[in-house]
């Protein structure tokens, strides 16, 4: 019996989605660890290799975006999801160095869940920063740290989180607490 032209058609099609989604996950890897070397800069206070870093990162989420014309159910692809919360992490933690505060970011990383995760990743590298600064002579950061996690917890407490958010949002509270702990530690020592 004959194959029908159709399979040859569905193979096709399923062949280069395929090539696609390889791409793409190579690609998104490949971000999602520049964005995580950007935070590394940041920590060590080199904000130009950060910046350097984020902008190859947004150069290969550009290449994977040409897929989505094509592939369009790639751009739910999890290796993609993953680098985008990434960069947004990276994005905000960033920003707050730079101006003190958290705010608008990269529109590709501004969807909703991707945000929202990126935010609730940022608050555990604000602690890491505020835990240096102490290190280093200036524990008043643990207070400026603790006004903007506890903002972002007020934040997220209304949007009524739940499934994988919810994690993310549940880390983030485990991070204030962090913040509160080093408040009283650093209290307690002011009064000995």
């Amino acid at each position: 019996m004959k194959r029908p032209i159709l399979f040859a058609q569905i193979q096709k099609r399923y062949q280069a989605h395929s090539k696609a989604r390889r791409e793409l996950v190579a690609q998104s890897n490949e971000a999602l660890s520049k964005s995580k070397r950007s935070i590394f800069a940041l920590h060590r206070d080199d904000l130009k290799a950060a910046d350097e870093l984020l902008t190859q990162a947004s150069v290969l989420f550009a290449q994977c975006e040409k897929s989505f014309k094509t592939f369009p159910q790639l751009e739910e692809e999890g290796a993609y999801r993953a680098a985008l919360e990434e960069y947004a992490e990276s994005l905000l933690f960033r920003d707050y160095l730079k101006t003190g505060s958290l705010g608008k970011i990269d529109a590709r990383a501004s969807e909703a869940s991707v945000y929202l995760a990126g935010l609730s990743d940022a608050t555990g590298e604000m602690v890491r920063y505020a835990t240096r600064q102490v290190t280093l002579g200036h524990p008043e950061v643990v207070a400026e740290v603790t006004e903007v996690v506890t903002m972002v917890i007020e934040f997220m407490l209304d949007l009524d989180l739940t499934g994988y958010l919810r994690n993310k949002f549940d880390q983030a509270k485990k991070n204030l607490g962090r913040l509160e702990q080093m408040t009283y530690d650093l209290a307690i020592r002011e009064q000995i």
